[in-house]
């Protein structure tokens, strides 16, 4: 097995091999499955958070799993200044490789490769249906190389047109303006049921860059995230708003409020 960090010449030689990962994947939705689709240029999501380091395992010319470090420039707390960051994700074993340690193996040549540019980071894994953690997250607390701990978990909402319209003042009095994000084309849920991407938007803490959309749109679903311990999170329970699904973050080196990520960094 070759681990290799690809360059961005070599990034079209590998991205079918990298997206068939990916189609082979489903996951639950309410009654119904999705799959991710990072569309044509399978690189594209992971370049607009900062600047990526993507490996890929190899057994010869098929790709046998994947994982990436994008070096960010996040802020840790509300009031401070960007400080940099590396996030840990796309981490996928093809069916066929499962139970070799493969994601371990990536994420000891990512760390070898990002310490020396930056100490801290994290990673995000979506919790099973009942909330508990998934197991790579109670493998990643035994990892010995260096010390990961569970920082905070995040309520993943999901909300209609309407009942997001209710909720924008909430959001406002803790988050400031927000507007919101559209990730067509570069990274979308595709239902099984239907075959159809699901029409969906994500919240954006501030005004927003260069097409954000200012209100919410009827026939989209609304996503956002926050801290379940956060005061965002306590009033929205107060009024029976509760989380979709919950995720657990994993840090290295970080002390943060968790505020800064959003559904569409996930």
């Amino acid at each position: 097995m070759k681990f290799h960090r690809l360059s961005l010449e070599e990034r079209p030689l590998w991205q079918s091999g990298i997206a068939a990962i990916e189609q082979i994947a489903s996951y639950p939705l309410g009654n119904d499955f999705f799959q991710l689709d990072h569309g044509s240029d399978y690189f594209a999501f992971f370049d607009r958070l900062g600047s990526v380091n993507y490996y890929v395992a190899l057994d010869g010319d098929r790709v046998a799993a994947v994982g990436a470090g994008v070096l960010r420039q996040v802020k840790t707390r509300r009031a401070e200044a960007l400080q940099p960051a590396w996030y840990l994700c796309d981490l996928k074993v093809h069916p066929l490789y499962q139970r070799q340690q493969l994601s371990m193996r990536i994420l000891s040549h990512a760390i070898a490769d990002g310490l020396p540019t930056c100490v801290t980071g994290y990673t995000i894994s979506m919790n099973t249906e009942d909330g508990s953690a998934s197991r790579w997250v109670r493998v990643l607390e035994r990892f010995d190389q260096i010390a990961f701990c569970r920082a905070t978990t995040l309520g993943i909402y999901s909300c209609d047109a309407m009942t997001m319209q209710k909720l924008e003042p909430i959001l406002n009095k803790h988050r400031g303006p927000i507007t919101y994000l559209s990730l067509q084309g570069v990274k979308d849920l595709r239902l099984q049921s239907t075959g159809q991407i699901l029409p969906l938007l994500h919240v954006q803490w501030g005004e927003g860059k260069v097409g954000a959309i200012a209100v919410p749109q009827p026939g989209y679903t609304h996503m956002f995230c926050a801290p379940t311990e956060d005061a965002l999170a306590t009033e929205l329970s107060r009024l029976e708003v509760y989380p979709s699904a919950t995720a657990s973050v994993v840090s290295h080196g970080m002390q943060s409020d968790w505020r800064f990520i959003l559904t569409s960094d996930i």
